[in-house]
């Protein structure tokens, strides 16, 4: 059985959503549910403990609200060096479709993250 990694969400209306992507990269995360990264993305991104969550949620204390889950990982997980540095939906499709992170604003991925095809929510 996989170990459990932390996943940081928002939570608006009672819903919990991708933290990080807008428009058609955000997920929706319902407990007891497998939700699955969209294709041609680098994977849903987990934190390995719970103290690097908590560490992204206090330096982005005021922006969202922001909860911390438990999810189960599916699938193989990997590190990457660069994410897109802004979310909306535009940058998000230059940084995917074209995969030219020279294109636009990068930044390396928060310290303990990993990302998985898809992942089991716990919570």
């Amino acid at each position: 059985m996989r170990r459990v990694k932390f996943k940081v969400v928002s939570v608006s209306h009672g819903r919990r959503y991708s933290a990080y992507a807008e428009g058609n990269y955000n997920l929706y995360y319902l407990k007891d549910e497998i939700v699955r990264a969209r294709e041609g993305t680098l994977g849903i991104a987990v934190f390995r403990t719970r103290y690097f969550a908590e560490r992204f949620c206090s330096e982005r204390s005021m922006v969202n609200r922001l909860k911390i889950i438990r999810v189960r990982p599916v699938g193989r997980g990997k590190n990457v060096r660069i994410i897109s540095r802004f979310t909306c939906p535009s940058s998000l499709n230059r940084f995917y479709e074209r995969y030219r992170p020279y294109s636009i604003k990068t930044m390396n991925p928060p310290c303990g993250t990993m990302f998985y095809p898809a992942v089991e929510v716990l919570e």
